[in-house]
């Protein structure tokens, strides 16, 4: 579900490629949200805070995200959905969820600067 991937984009002490490790340990971020902290432990990079961000199992930050994306017409793309960029997807460190208000433009066709 759509909140799960809220919930694993918004762990702190956790960076990009730690909660892509989760995703490759987990068939996708419900079954990550559900694991319990052995589970988690063998997660490739994972640290004792990223354990502990992880047994949090508080989906209020992400209702609320979830809530104020329906509020402002903000659509949220999961790093797994065929629409996500390849090209982002390809860097070292891609985020898991993007949000966008509007049509989303076909990133791969098109050049494109990033800072």
């Amino acid at each position: 579900m759509l909140i799960h991937w809220i919930w694993l984009a918004t762990r702190p002490d956790m960076n990009e490629r730690t909660k892509l490790a989760v995703l490759e340990r987990f068939s996708d971020p419900e079954d990550a949200f559900f694991a319990d902290s052995d589970a988690y432990a063998h997660v490739e990079g994972i640290t004792a805070e990223g354990v502990k961000a992880l047994e949090d199992k508080s989906l209020q930050i992400s209702r609320k995200i979830l809530a104020q994306c329906a509020d402002k017409d903000i659509h949220i793309l999961t790093f797994r959905d065929a629409a996500y960029p390849g090209r982002l997807k390809n860097i070292a460190d891609p985020p898991l969820v993007l949000y966008y208000q509007g049509n989303l433009p076909d990133f791969d066709d098109q050049p494109l600067i990033a800072v």
